[in-house]
C-alpha cells in the first residue's frame, strides 16, 4: 500500500491547499476509511473563509463523509473490510451524564470533532477516532445508496435532531427562515410528518425559483423577504396567528427575533443555523413567551439514531439525494467547489477524493 495519500489542508482563513501526507494509522480499536465521497457543509466553508473559533489550524476539514473500511484494528468485528460506510462527526465521549443518557451531540466532556480539530473528509484516507467508532456514529450504507447519496444521510440527521427538539404534528403549519440545503431538508421532514402548511423564506428570489422548480409541491408559500414584508405575509398564511414551528436555518439573529415574534401560541421555535460568536444575543420579549406558552430549543449536530435514520430515508427515497446534489468535484478541484458555493448557484456540492 502507498504511504501517502492527497488531503486539503486548512491553514486558516482564506488558506486552503491540496497536498500529500502520510496516510492516518489505523487506531486501537477503530477503522480507517478509504473516503469515496464528502458532502461540503456551511461549516467547512466558515472554518476556511471566516475562520471559526472551535478549529485548530492546520487541519483536514470535511466531516459528511462515506467511504470503504480499508483496515480494522485487531478486535474490531461489528465491521469488516470492505464494507461501505458513513462516518459522521459524534464527538461524545460515552461516559458523561448526557451521553449516558443517549445524548452525545451534547457531551458534557466532549472530544474534538472531525473537520475542527480532528482531521476529517476531504482527503483519500481518515483514520476514524475509537470514540465515534464506540459510540455508534459509523453506520452501512445501504445497497441502493452511491456514496455520494449517502454523504447527505449527516446533514438530514441534523435536521432530524431538530425534529426531535421541535415536533412538527400532523396539520401544522410550519414555518421554515432560510432556504439553503438544510432549510431544504426540513421543509421535506415536516412534509413526511404531516404538515397541513409549509412556507419557506429566504432573501434570494433566485433560490425560491429554483426551489419551485426542482422541488414542486414542497412549499405552499415561498416569501422572498426582500421583496414583501415577512411578518404580514406569515400572518396572512396563518390567518391572522402565527406558525405552529419555526426553523431558523440562517445563521442571523434578526431571523431568530423574527421566529420569536411570529410563532403561534403553544408553538415550537429551533435555532438550527448557530450566529457569529461575536454577535449572538437575541432579544426576547418575555411577556411573549410567558403568555403564548411558546417553546425555544436549539439543535446541535446529530445522534446515532439520526444517522441510520437519515439513511433510510434516502434508500427509500423518501428524500431525493440526486435533487439535492447540484455538483460534484474532485479533490483537486476543492478550490472551485467553493467558488461556486460561495455563488450560492447550487444546493449541494459533493466531493470525490
Amino acid at each position: 500500500m502507498k504511504e501517502t495519500m492527497r488531503a486539503a489542508i486548512c491553514y486558516g482563513q482564506n488558506q486552503l491547499k491540496v497536498e500529500s501526507v502520510p496516510i492516518p494509522a489505523v487506531e486501537p480499536g477503530s477503522i480507517r476509511v478509504r473516503v469515496r465521497a464528502v458532502a461540503i457543509c456551511g461549516t467547512d466553508k466558515r472554518i476556511y473563509k471566516v475562520g471559526d473559533y472551535r478549529a485548530s489550524y492546520p487541519v483536514i476539514i470535511g466531516h459528511e463523509i462515506a467511504g470503504e473500511v480499508e483496515a480494522v484494528a485487531p478486535g474490531v468485528t461489528s465491521v469488516k473490510v470492505g464494507d461501505r460506510v458513513c462516518v459522521a462527526p459524534g464527538h461524545g465521549c460515552g461516559h458523561c451524564e448526557m451521553c449516558k443518557k443517549g445524548q452525545p451531540n451534547v457531551c458534557q466532556t466532549p472530544h474534538p470533532s472531525l473537520g475542527y480539530k480532528l482531521n476529517g473528509g476531504f482527503a483519500e484516507y481518515i483514520s476514524v477516532p475509537e470514540h465515534i467508532f464506540r459510540l455508534g456514529f459509523v453506520n452501512k450504507i445501504p445497497d441502493n445508496l452511491s456514496y455520494e447519496q449517502a454523504s447527505l444521510s449527516e446533514i438530514i440527521a441534523c435536521c432530524l435532531n431538530a425534529h426531535r427538539n421541535a415536533k412538527v404534528e400532523a396539520g401544522d403549519t410550519v414555518l421554515i427562515l432560510g432556504a439553503g440545503p438544510a432549510g431544504i431538508i426540513h421543509a421535506h421532514l415536516s412534509r413526511i410528518e404531516g404538515a397541513k402548511k409549509v412556507i419557506i423564506s429566504q432573501r434570494s428570489k433566485d433560490r425560491l425559483n429554483e426551489i419551485a422548480e426542482r422541488f414542486p409541491g414542497l412549499a405552499d408559500r415561498l416569501i422572498c423577504s426582500t421583496e414583501e414584508d415577512l411578518m404580514e405575509a406569515v400572518r396572512a398564511e396563518c390567518g391572522g396567528y402565527g406558525p405552529d414551528v419555526v426553523y431558523v436555518c440562517a445563521p442571523s439573529r434578526e431571523a431568530q427575533e423574527q421566529a420569536i415574534q411570529m410563532v403561534n401560541n403553544r408553538g415550537r421555535v429551533n435555532f438550527f443555523g448557530g450566529l457569529p460568536k461575536t454577535d449572538c444575543i437575541v432579544r426576547l420579549d418575555s411577556n411573549a413567551l410567558h403568555y403564548k406558552e411558546f417553546f425555544i430549543s436549539g439543535a446541535s449536530s446529530s445522534l446515532p439514531e439520526t444517522n441510520r435514520e437519515a439513511l433510510e430515508l434516502l434508500s427509500t427515497r423518501a428524500i431525493d439525494p440526486d435533487k439535492l446534489i447540484t455538483h460534484v468535484f474532485s479533490l483537486e478541484d476543492i478550490g472551485k467547489a467553493f467558488e461556486v458555493m460561495e455563488s450560492k448557484k447550487c444546493i449541494k456540492i459533493v466531493i470525490k477524493p
